[in-house]
């Protein structure tokens, strides 16, 4: 990080997804170019990235999000897994650079609709800004059933790392665990590539949205700025 100048802001980001009655607040800076060990470090600080912003929580009293990262290497499938991983054996699987692509932005804006119940029409630009551009290299997988594209992956691709930015599924095939079912691609791609740690972003404790990400295991979480082993059974 040495050479950069960063100026830090503050913002007010509305109602907490994970807390009721909680707001929810960042500490967060802009950049269009970061190297990649750089953000690295700030993975292993707790920061994360949405589109050209890296922002870390700061909400007054609460320190319930907590970054967490699998150990791909160790990783092995627990039963539901297995099940999911058979159940999709028929999706094709591609990788492309990141971009602007209709058919992307069209599903991006459908599962918004259908499954968070997003109110008023989400605009390519939000798109544009959220996951199209990024200072760190980054790829989409997307996953199709027969031409049909049903799903879409952002990853960030370090040499030490990979860090999942966000998933979006046709939400007509709920029934196949899609977002359960990319995780494990992304694991199965990142001990490909010989990296032994995906991260996964924040895990909330008790968090309904947040509960799957403690059956990827082993895992580790973020805690006095160390990583620790990650008990999922005390949680």
């Amino acid at each position: 990080m040495s050479g950069m100048q960063i100026k830090l802001y503050q913002t007010d980001n509305g109602p907490c997804p994970y807390r009721d009655d909680e707001t929810w607040h960042n500490v967060s800076f802009r950049t269009s170019n970061i190297p990649a060990d750089g953000y690295s470090s700030l993975l292993n600080q707790g920061f994360r990235r949405s589109g050209l912003s890296i922002y870390h929580p700061v909400c007054s009293g609460c320190q319930s999000c907590i970054p967490l990262r699998v150990d791909v290497q160790n990783f092995s499938q627990n039963k539901g897994q297995r099940r999911t991983w058979r159940k999709n054996k028929d999706i094709r699987v591609e990788h492309h650079p990141v971009g602007f692509y209709q058919d992307d932005f069209e599903l991006y804006r459908r599962y918004q609709q259908d499954w968070h119940n997003v109110e008023s029409p989400v605009e390519e630009s939000e798109y544009f800004e959220f996951l199209v551009e990024t200072p760190v290299p980054t790829v989409i997988i997307r996953y199709y059933l027969g031409n049909k594209l049903i799903g879409l992956g952002w990853l960030d691709c370090l040499p030490d790392l990979i860090s999942s930015v966000y998933f979006v599924f046709d939400p007509e095939y709920l029934s196949r665990r899609l977002g359960v079912f990319s995780l494990l691609y992304e694991i199965e791609y990142t001990r490909f590539l010989d990296i032994r740690w995906l991260y996964l972003g924040y895990w909330v404790a008790n968090s309904p949205k947040m509960n799957y990400k403690a059956n990827f295991q082993p895992a580790q979480i973020l805690h006095d700025s160390r990583w620790i082993p990650f008990n999922a059974d005390k949680k």
